[in-house]
């Protein structure tokens, strides 16, 4: 079977999202860096959040603030580093019921105030690196497009 699926972006999970943005700055290699977000958690953890282009290259950044979350989790298992790797997908709902007919885990679904739809899957067997689909809005759109 054919997938539609794109390559969107990579989350990386850090420590400090303002060191990590001005590190690659002063290397010269981003291009543009979007807005700072904090974000609540459906658990009420929060995190910042923030997108960066380098090259062709999308990083979604996340630094835990608060709570216990996925990316506080992960920085304790692992330190700062990849956490998933992310697909826009045209119909997610299609793709979520094949994904989970295989035996993929799925660890959370919902809508984001963007509109755009996110699911997060375990595929951490392998690398231990989670895999998310986004079925992107047009404003989504322009969030990860930054430049």
């Amino acid at each position: 079977m054919k997938k539609d699926w794109k390559f969107r972006h990579l989350a990386f999970v850090v420590k400090d999202i303002d060191t990590v943005i001005q590190y690659y700055e002063s290397l010269g290699i981003v291009s543009s860096v979007g807005s700072e977000m904090l974000m609540e958690l459906p658990n009420k953890a929060k995190s910042k959040m923030c997108f960066a282009q380098i090259g062709s290259l999308v990083i979604e950044f996340y630094q835990p603030v608060e709570g216990k979350s996925m990316h506080s989790d992960f920085l304790e298992k692992h330190g700062e580093g990849i956490q998933r790797i992310a697909f826009a997908v045209d119909d997610i709902d299609k793709e979520v019921d094949e994904l989970v007919s295989r035996g993929v885990t799925l660890m959370f679904r919902g809508d984001m105030p963007n509109g755009s739809r996110i699911a997060y899957f375990d595929t951490g067997k392998i690398g231990d690196i989670l895999m998310a689909l986004v079925q992107p809005t047009g404003e989504a759109e322009t969030l990860i497009n930054l430049q």
